[in-house]
């Protein structure tokens, strides 16, 4: 059989009909899972979120359509060989491997005004596999080309992906990839997809007929015309791997390039890994593209060029160190030849992540050059050698008009944000033209550690930016609003669009060294771990016993104990930690080594307690340990307390290890939207662990979106530190919600209790505060500063709750509370103590409450027992409490309301018009940590922030 199929159109008509009849008849139609043994030889990808290779090991055999050759290859797979021109429309079959041999070409070209030229569209069913053969019958490399008025109709879905590959690719077998740093490139050529959408660079492009056409590189055909919706197919759920061939430094074939193609195309769910040259380019056209992934591009990954004017949404690339070549994540020009032609390249991108590959080239993250425009919002740009450039005079001049360039709401970590140029026309740093200036000038815009995951998931300093809504901001109806920056919000299944069709990008999850599995999807901790340990998403942790992560350093950050061994324990967003109740399970972390919770809001890290799922949220508590983080920063309570040393070190309770030093700033690692549930354990009245227990922390280490839950003793300790804490939630604590002790001097900000008196019976102060209780004016003494809180007892005790006082200050503590609201306990606030007394009115160290609101069965504690008598002359704590700024204790009843907006129950802590009534202080002034909420109290009900990754509160 001839190996060119370039029949006349009936004639292939007459064929692929009988070809198409003899399909429907095969019975064996069912396609097997990708990855696995069964009736589909052909696939490739993966059923597991990237872990594909091809998986043949040969011996698959074809039955091939009339008109295509069948072939043997030396691994003795059958594959269906296609070459020349396809003139008529054909169907394949996902139960074949299909090679392209050499040029294959489908349809015969229309003219630029969609006249003439014989048009074909080749289907491709989901799981087909498509090889580019290696050495061609005729020409120096395969690709496929869909010519101007023809269609390619790919449309795979999430489990069963289109694979094109190459043939070295599908002979090496591989079940799985390597690392996605592999050297593999170029060993085909790839996609060319030609439509008659407009183009501004080429012939006859006299701007009034607008029908400019162009040669595309490789022989791919002419492109470009007048229909800018034009539909050259589908495009959905496919891989593209190791593409791309270089005839001449400026004749380039690359993984995918889309030339003149129109908005009527959907192109969907594409993955582009190891191309050469580029991974995807536009040139012109309105193509738009959403769930795009670049991996591995020899050059740049994302380009654009010759006035393409289309929209992308959702795009990750991720450069590969080991392609020498790599350079920009995006790249783009308008025309190079004439940099102010018409239509000027300006699309649209919104939630893109581009992650480079420093040390290697990795050049330029964003690089807009030739006069192109362009709105980029919503992004991430990381690990370039540097983040944004603009080049050119024509680039500068247009960047401020309606087709110009606008950044907004773009996360920019980078060796450097920008790049200075100093040639003629580009200098960036000049006055009114400065990109610092420019991005400075773009709404939420910010020069920031990324905390990505995996590559390319957010964490949490990612979804701390606010993001815009880009058809607001463009005035267009296309995009969708995600309330998030990057093209990934979390590794949940619901918001990690990536899994199981992409090729390598989330590998399958193994246990860590260090672990021991559990079946096939448990991995269990135990003992001192001391390397760094990173616990993926998609298997299950246990902690068996006391697990320690670190050998203690001592509390000389300067003259480190010979024995430190400093590890990491780090955990991706989603993952739960599941702690043994036989033996009793904990978590310490020691002194030198950190903890990196990296939960997000719609993934938050849970720790609980094995079989989960059978406890009860409203009464189970004390289950396991809870958390220790152990570290070297000062406390005023143990051995060597000397002031001027101040290397004051404690034994923690609950056989924890040690805690504190003298590194104020010491670094303990992070902990973001974490869940700690039924936690807590007492071995005796004075030796307990705490939902979590913050010893001796310093205020390098972050802390922001955590929760306890049903907490035993305590829900959250801070022994001594300097700590820094924001929206805490603390839910039925047994004992005290938040207390502090040994001289904490932190900061918090948004923190929410409420009890849960029907089910603890031991539940007592929302806040319990100590400086030292063996000698109350020890230094430092304890003087944290907290704003924005609400306390919710659950007094009366007529439901059995003891709830006794809302904030009780004591045992020689200073404190600054703002805008708080205290409702649901006997008392209001009690301060204990003659040492508290006698320090509650010094400038530095006293305690100051402003804006704080109190609803409670009485507002103030009345001890009489010496030195505590809150009447006596001199200790009004009443009048006292009145003469601070804003603060009421009158008969008001409080409006607080539950999620749901229900004023009664046990769950009501969202501000209603009462707390918003309420004149705020601003909290500015005890330090750069705190932000002006505008409010008291933790939440209004604009912003709850407590939404989507809390447990209880909200049911």
């Amino acid at each position: 059989m001839p190996s060119f199929i370039h029949f006349r159109k009936f004639l292939m008509s007459a064929v692929i009909g009988l070809t198409v009849a003899a399909c429907d008849g095969d019975s064996n139609t069912e396609l097997a899972s990708l990855g696995t043994v069964g009736p589909n030889p052909g696939a490739g990808g993966s059923s597991s979120g990237g872990s594909g290779g091809s998986g043949n090991s040969g011996g698959a055999t074809a039955n091939c359509e009339t008109g295509l050759t069948q072939v043997t290859l030396s691994n003795g797979d059958e594959v269906c060989s296609i070459s020349g021109v396809i003139n008529a429309d054909l169907t394949l079959s996902a139960s074949n491997i299909y090679m392209l041999d050499g040029k294959v070409v489908v349809g015969e070209n229309e003219a630029k005004d969609g006249t003439g030229g014989t048009n074909a569209v080749l289907t491709i069913p989901a799981g087909t596999k498509i090889i580019g053969k290696e050495t061609p019958t005729s020409g120096v490399t395969s690709y496929l080309v869909v010519t101007r008025g023809s269609r390619l109709e790919a449309t795979g879905t999430a489990t069963q992906p289109i694979v094109f590959t190459s043939e070295q690719d599908h002979l090496r077998g591989r079940t799985s990839p390597i690392a996605l740093n592999e050297t593999e490139t170029g060993e085909w050529g790839g996609l060319v997809v030609n439509g008659l959408a407009t183009i501004n660079k080429g012939t006859d492009c006299e701007l009034a007929a607008n029908v400019c056409e162009r040669e595309g590189e490789g022989d791919s055909g002419l492109y470009g015309g007048n229909d800018d919706t034009d539909n050259s197919g589908t495009f959905k759920y496919m891989q593209v791997r190791y593409a791309g061939y270089a005839f001449t430094a400026d004749n380039e074939l690359n993984g995918i390039a889309f030339q003149g193609v129109g908005s009527g195309t959907t192109i969907e769910y594409v993955h582009v890994h190891n191309g050469a040259d580029d991974g995807i380019e536009f040139f012109g056209g309105t193509a738009n593209a959403k769930y795009i992934v670049v991996t591995g591009a020899d050059d740049d990954s994302i380009d654009w060029t010759n006035g393409y004017r289309g929209y992308i949404q959702y795009a990750i690339v991720m450069q590969n160190a080991n392609q020498a070549n790599t350079d920009q994540g995006i790249e783009a020009d308008s025309n190079s030849s004439d940099n102010d032609a018409l239509p000027r390249a300006r699309p649209v991108l919104s939630n893109v992540t581009l992650v480079g590959a420093r040390p290697a080239e990795s050049d330029i993250g964003i690089l807009l050059r030739e006069g192109t425009g362009a709105g980029i919002y919503n992004s991430v740009v990381s690990n370039f050698e540097h983040c944004w450039d603009i080049d050119g005079t024509a680039t500068y001049t247009n960047s401020t008009t309606a087709t110009g360039v606008t950044l907004k709401s773009v996360l920019f970590d980078c060796d450097a944000s920008f790049k200075a140029d100093t040639d003629a026309g580009e200098d960036d740093t000049a006055a009114g033209t400065g990109l610092a200036a420019k991005f400075a000038a773009g709404a939420n815009n910010v020069e920031q550690a990324s905390t990505l995951s995996n590559g390319f998931i957010n964490g949490n300093n990612e979804n701390s930016v606010t993001s815009v809504n880009v058809n607001t901001e463009e005035t267009l109806t296309w995009f969708e609003f995600a309330t998030y920056i990057g093209a990934v919000k979390s590794s949940s299944a619901t918001d990690n669009w990536t899994l199981n069709w992409t090729y390598g990008i989330n590998p399958t999850p193994a246990c860590p060294t260090g672990t021991t599995a559990i079946g096939t999807t448990g991995c269990e901790l135990t003992g001192v771990i001391t390397d760094d340990m990173n616990l993926v998403s998609g298997l299950s942790y246990f902690l068996r016993g006391k697990v320690v992560i670190g050998a203690d350093c001592g509390p000389d950050k300067d003259n480190e104990l010979s024995t430190c061994d400093k590890a990491e324990l780090t955990i991706d967003p989603g993952v739960s930690v599941y702690a043994r109740e036989n033996p009793l399970s904990y978590l310490v972390i020691a002194r030198g080594s950190k903890l990196n919770s990296n939960g997000t809001a719609s993934a938050p890290v849970t720790f609980t307690v094995e079989d989960d799922e059978s406890r009860n949220l409203d009464s189970d508590t004390g289950l396991w340990g809870g958390l220790v983080i152990n570290g070297r920063a000062p406390i005023n309570k143990g051995t060597n307390c000397e002031v001027l040393t101040n290397l004051c070190e404690r034994d923690g309770e609950g056989d924890s290890g040690k805690y504190g030093g003298n590194d104020a700033a010491d670094d303990s690692g992070q902990i973001y939207y974490t869940v700690v549930k039924y936690a807590g354990f007492a071995f005796t009245a004075d030796n307990e662990l705490n939902g979590i227990a913050f010893e001796g922390v310093g205020s390098g280490t972050e802390v922001d979106y955590v929760q306890v839950h049903n907490g035993a003793d305590d829900g959250i300790e801070f022994f001594g530190g300097t700590v820094n804490a924001k929206h805490l939630v603390v839910t039925g604590a047994d004992d005290d919600s938040i207390d502090w002790t040994n001289g904490y001097v932190g900061n918090i900000q948004y923190a929410i209790v409420v009890q849960n008196g029907a089910n603890q019976g031991n539940t007592d102060q929302g806040i319990e505060a100590d400086s030292n209780s063996s000698n109350n004016d020890a230094l430092p003494r304890a003087y944290p500063s907290l704003s924005n809180l609400t306390l919710v007892g659950s007094f009366p005790a007529a439901t059995g709750a003891e709830s006794d006082i809302g904030i009780l200050l004591r045992e020689g503590t200073g404190a600054n509370i703002y805008n708080t609201v205290v409702v649901g306990f006997q008392d209001g606030i009690d301060i204990d103590g003659a040492a508290t007394y006698a320090n509650r009115d010094s400038g530095t160290t006293g305690i100051n409450l402003k804006s704080v609101f109190i609803d409670t069965d009485t507002a103030f504690g009345d001890d009489t027992n010496a030195g505590e008598n809150d009447t006596a002359a001199g200790f009004d704590l009443p009048t006292w409490f009145a003469a601070e700024d804003g603060n009421n204790d009158s008969t008001t009843s409080n409006s607080l309301t539950t999620l749901s907006g229900a004023t009664t129950g046990q769950k009501r802590y969202i501000n209603g018009a009462v707390e918003n009534g309420i004149a705020d202080t601003d909290p500015t002034a005890l330090g750069a940590f705190f932000e002006d909420a505008g409010f008291v109290g933790a939440v209004q009900s604009s912003d709850n922030w407590t939404s989507g990754w809390t447990v209880w509160l909200n049911d």
